[in-house]
């Protein structure tokens, strides 16, 4: 990859920056200028030690390196306003050492300034913002975390079949192979450029915890009914979104009792309703905070089925506007569209009121609703009221 950069030479993805003195001296301010036009327009690489033919003239030797590197780890938070956070490496090239420093793609903090001024990447080079983009980045700072690009990810880190099983599930048109990838970028699942974004990976990623760690569900059956280290059961749920669906709603279910009664020539369940605990995990799923390092919890006690999911609420939404309806605010648009569709089968996502009325009609206590220490928690009550 790195031959194939130094041959194409500088694009809106990537910069060249070689000495400017001597002795392997360069020039911070310029750096610091490139670094945040990158992070002002579409991140990419700036690779330190390399004139702008592409001739590689390194960096020195590793000692001159590790302080070049220290000073651009420095600049980001010193001479970048706000502060941002880079990928340093070092790479060889025919025996001389560079420095590749990798600029995020999205940064919330955005737009960012080098000295007093706001750059943006225009072609190969950097200019000064102009007012318009200015407004467009600060209303782009608004973009929800499943629309982003996951950076170092390309289309092979997706699943073709799971890609083909989602559309055969949604869609009675086959999508042919060469169709594929303007299909995703539709669903916003991949950039044009081929870089999925997190929605994509999420539901159709080959290894989605790769790429984004805490993205599982963790389960436990604790024995009794409060906090115990002692678990008759215990699970993680890693992969896709669907298939941690499916894998949280049978651990539940064969955790918690399922009695049932005859009445007449029918038998009636009498446990909690399996299109409520469907509901539980795929509103956790869909609704979570996908950027802290925490994964969502479900804990199954005697009594009662926690679901914690990382997460503060929205913007104006409260507590009782979830449970009464009525107010819809999504965290992660993408990944709530193609849930929806890839459940249309199951009936699924009628919502906390709904779900509150199956309950009280089944005789069942309702659930009860928390936001504590930014996670949101949903409890129901496995036991009827009358019990």
């Amino acid at each position: 990859m790195l031959e194939q950069l130094l041959r194409m030479g500088e694009d809106s993805l990537t910069e060249f920056k070689g000495v400017v003195k001597k002795n392997f001296q360069f020039d911070l301010d310029d750096i610091a200028k490139a670094i945040a036009s990158m992070a002002n327009t579409k991140g990419g690489l700036l690779l330190i030690g390399v004139e702008d033919d592409g001739t590689v003239t390194g960096t020195g030797d590793m000692k001159q390196t590790d302080v070049l590197m220290m000073q651009v780890s420095q600049l980001c938070q010193d001479r970048i306003e706000p502060p941002l956070i880079c990928t340093t490496q070092k790479r060889e090239h025919q025996g001389l050492t560079l420095l590749q420093v990798e600029i995020p793609a999205f940064s919330p903090s955005r737009p960012h300034r080098a000295g007093k001024v706001y750059y943006v990447r225009d072609g190969n080079r950097s200019r000064e913002a102009k007012r318009e983009e200015l407004v467009r980045m600060l209303q782009s700072t608004d973009a929800h975390f499943d629309e982003q690009e996951v950076t170092g990810a390309t289309v092979e880190d997706l699943d073709t079949e799971a890609v083909r099983a989602f559309f055969a599930n949604v869609s009675p048109r086959q999508v042919p192979e060469q169709n594929i990838g303007p299909h995703l970028t539709a669903l916003k699942c991949m950039e044009r450029t081929g870089v999925p974004t997190v929605a994509g990976i999420l539901m159709f990623g080959k290894e989605p915890t790769r790429w984004l760690l805490d993205a599982r569900i963790s389960a436990v059956r604790v024995k009794g009914t409060t906090v115990s280290s002692t678990f008759l059961d215990r699970q993680e749920m890693e992969g896709r979104l669907l298939d941690q669906i499916e894998q949280a709603s049978a651990f539940i279910q064969r955790n918690i009792a399922a009695p049932s009664h005859v009445q007449g020539m029918v038998r009636v369940e009498d446990g909690l309703p399996v299109e409520v605990i469907r509901e539980a995990v795929l509103n956790a799923v869909t609704h979570r905070d996908y950027k802290p390092a925490s994964q969502i919890r479900i804990s199954i006690f005697d009594d009662r089925i926690e679901l914690t999911n990382p997460g503060d609420l929205l913007n104006h939404l409260t507590l009782e506007n979830i449970r009464q309806g009525g107010i819809s605010q999504k965290r992660n648009p993408v990944l709530a569209s193609l849930l929806a569709k890839a459940q249309r089968r199951e009936n699924l996502g009628f919502g906390v009121p709904d779900m509150v009325q199956v309950l009280r009609d089944r005789g069942f206590k309702e659930p009860t609703l928390e936001v504590t220490a930014g996670h949101f928690k949903l409890v129901l009550w496995t036991k009827r009221a009358d019990a």
